[in-house]
């Protein structure tokens, strides 16, 4: 996961809000994909949904992360 400088909070929230968006639309067409695929086993795709909710809780930890950085400012 990238992470991200905090030179304030609204450049903080921007660059997180574009990891969501980013992300999203990753995932999104991931999703598609496995989901089209009469190969992938149900297990596999359960795996995959796990990461992508890794992944949204590392961003949840660093905007809470940032957010607590600024407020200690």
């Amino acid at each position: 996961m990238q992470k991200f400088e905090i030179e304030s909070s609204s450049n903080a929230a921007a660059a997180l809000q574009n990891e969501i968006l980013n992300r999203t639309k990753l995932h999104t067409e991931m999703v598609r994909r496995l989901v089209n695929d009469p190969s992938v086993q149900p297990v596999e795709l359960a795996g995959f949904l796990e990461d992508v909710a890794n992944a949204y809780l590392s961003i949840s930890e660093e905007l809470s992360r940032a957010a607590t950085e600024e407020r200690k400012k």
